[in-house]
């Protein structure tokens, strides 16, 4: 495994080299463009290793249309030190990505998807730019608990894909970066179809961005800037969810609600607190233990109830949060005190929204809750 991955480095490294030289020499001359092309092969490890002796790796391809912001009018660009908005396609090669059980090897198959990241300026080191840039979108995965049904590992040929990265941008001329990063990528489906164990890599990537066009970076005026609620607020959150059930399409359906208090120090940031309530709409019964257990999120009771507080990142309309929650009231079956939650959230209006919320436990997806969202 060492052996073939010095040689898939040594071929890599001579094609970006070659690469970037034969584009730096013909755009030198050329001006900056506010559109570009990033190409990044990558290599990476799995942080479970489920395959038995060796270390499963994988290899993989990231082509992205990238986005120029520094000259953006949006107050959050400028207040996040946002640099950048891409999207692109997501390739993974998990021929030797592999789960063992009872003595038997089953590889994951091919991931290939769509990814939308956005670069958060954290430094700058002359022309050099140290960057922050947190990625989502979607993934399709050929094998799963379906195809191969002695696994566990992907639970679904549809997933999420959760990346986040911290790299550098290298100018090598006014029209072409090299890019070195390392990153973090998580495949999970979000509970939607059980078992999930999901896969997570840890992984490191050098490329090219390569500007097109001649579009000049310039102050933009946009033709309607979105103006979300600032200061004080409270809101409420409505949605329903279903987490699935091991080894079937049935699930088990949920109501979510949500109410809390806002501070937004600025259009781009907020803390946040409030209340979660969960209502189940089946509960687990041990007498019938293979038919209503949920994992973590196995309820005696109708309803649990907890306080979270946390943080929303505002990006324009869409907007993303976190918070971590403790249980007030919850009759689990594995005694759970803690929780927490992510959610990606659109503005229709600056007090109508519409959202997505992961309901966690500890490192386990608990189900996702889809709702609206009222703010006064």
């Amino acid at each position: 495994m060492k052996n073939k991955y010095r040689r898939f480095v040594r071929r890599f490294v001579a094609q970006v080299c070659l690469l970037t030289a034969f584009m730096a020499q013909g755009w030198a001359q050329q001006s900056p463009s506010i559109h570009a092309l990033s190409v990044k092969p990558s290599f990476g490890i799995d942080v479970a290793n489920s395959g038995g002796g060796d270390r499963n790796y994988l290899y993989g391809l990231h082509v992205s249309y990238d986005r120029d912001l520094s000259a953006s009018s949006q107050p959050w660009v400028d207040l996040l030190h946002a640099k950048g908005l891409s999207f692109g396609v997501l390739w993974h090669s998990m021929d030797h990505m592999k789960e063992t059980v009872d003595g038997k090897s089953y590889a994951h198959g091919t991931a290939i998807g769509l990814l939308s990241e956005v670069d958060f300026q954290l430094a700058k080191m002359g022309r050099t730019k140290l960057l922050l840039t947190p990625g989502m979108g979607l993934t399709y995965i050929t094998e799963t608990v379906d195809t191969q049904p002695a696994t566990t590992t992907v639970g679904s040929h549809l997933n999420l894909a959760l990346t986040a990265e911290l790299g550098l941008e290298i100018p090598m001329s006014d029209r072409t970066d090299f890019l070195v990063a390392a990153n973090i990528t998580h495949y999970s489906n979000g509970g939607l179809k059980i078992p999930n164990g999901g896969i997570n890599t840890a992984n490191g990537s050098i490329g090219i961005k390569t500007a097109l066009g001649n579009t000049q970076k310039s102050a933009s005026t946009p033709r309607r800037i979105f103006e979300p609620i600032v200061g004080s607020s409270g809101e409420l959150v409505v949605g329903v969810g279903r987490r699935g059930k091991y080894r079937t399409h049935d699930g088990f359906w949920r109501t979510g609600v949500y109410g809390g208090y806002n501070y937004f120090l600025n259009p781009a940031f907020g803390f946040k607190a409030g209340i979660d309530m969960v209502y189940y709409h089946q509960v687990f019964d041990i007498e019938r233990f293979d038919e209503t257990f949920q994992y973590y999120g196995s309820s005696y009771d109708r309803v649990r109830l907890g306080v979270s507080a946390g943080a929303e990142v505002g990006l324009g309309r869409f907007a993303v949060n976190g918070m971590v929650g403790k249980y007030l009231y919850y009759h689990s079956y594995h005694n759970m005190q803690w929780y927490w939650t992510s959610a990606l959230r659109f503005y229709l209006t600056p007090n109508i929204a519409l959202q997505s919320t992961l309901y966690m436990h500890e490192v386990q997806a608990d189900y996702l809750n889809w709702g609206i969202v009222f703010r006064i």
